[in-house]
């Protein structure tokens, strides 16, 4: 439920492609997840926490939202020779939307499994071992999936207000996405200021 680009993404998403879009994106943000939980459980998580790997995903994850977040206030918000115009990567199947949004365009997600997450899945390790991880993992991807469809889901109930407003939903996801930008350049580029 973190308000960030993978969300952004699925509500910009949803007015065209339909309810599909929650499990769809929820389908690529698993192809990312599965490998970080298999290499957190092998001990990948000492190299997440790593400072100067947080400092790289923020920083990085921040110029890029914000270089695509002013993108698409240059967009006409709308429909063009069939392509979505506007939010960067709009047109992309949801599956390798997911993918993409779940990954170096959303610094939230390697982070989030380098602190909460490992913690939590530590435990359910520590509750019942491989067990307890393949439990957990399918509680989190059905929370995943529930949420994001529910999202979709709303978002294609309105779809006949929010299509006639386009423009200016283009608009305030880029405005959102530009916002997150910068919110994790200042939060990364002090933390670095103050290391170095």
């Amino acid at each position: 439920m973190i308000p960030g680009p993978l969300l952004i993404y699925i509500l910009a998403k949803s007015p065209r492609w339909g309810v599909k879009t929650g499990p769809l994106t929820s389908l690529g943000h698993f192809t990312v997840e599965v490998p970080l939980i298999i290499l957190i459980v092998s001990g990948f998580h000492l190299i997440l926490q790593s400072p100067s790997i947080v400092l790289s995903f923020g920083i990085l994850g921040g110029i890029l939202l914000t270089l695509f977040g002013l993108k698409g206030f240059h967009g006409k918000g709308g429909r063009e020779n069939g392509k979505l115009d506007g939010l960067p990567h709009l047109g992309l199947h949801p599956v390798p939307g997911g993918i993409l949004f779940s990954t170096f365009l959303n610094p939230t997600v390697p982070l989030w499994w380098a602190t909460l997450g490992f913690a939590l899945l530590m435990d359910a390790y520590l509750t019942a071992a491989m067990f307890g991880v393949l439990f957990w993992s399918l509680g989190h991807f059905t929370a995943d999936l529930t949420w994001y469809t529910l999202v979709a889901y709303t978002v294609w109930s309105g779809r006949k207000t929010i299509l006639k407003r386009q423009e200016l939903l283009v608009k305030i996801c880029s405005f959102l996405l530009t916002g997150f930008g910068l919110y994790l350049l200042a939060k990364y580029g002090m933390q670095a200021v103050l290391l170095f």
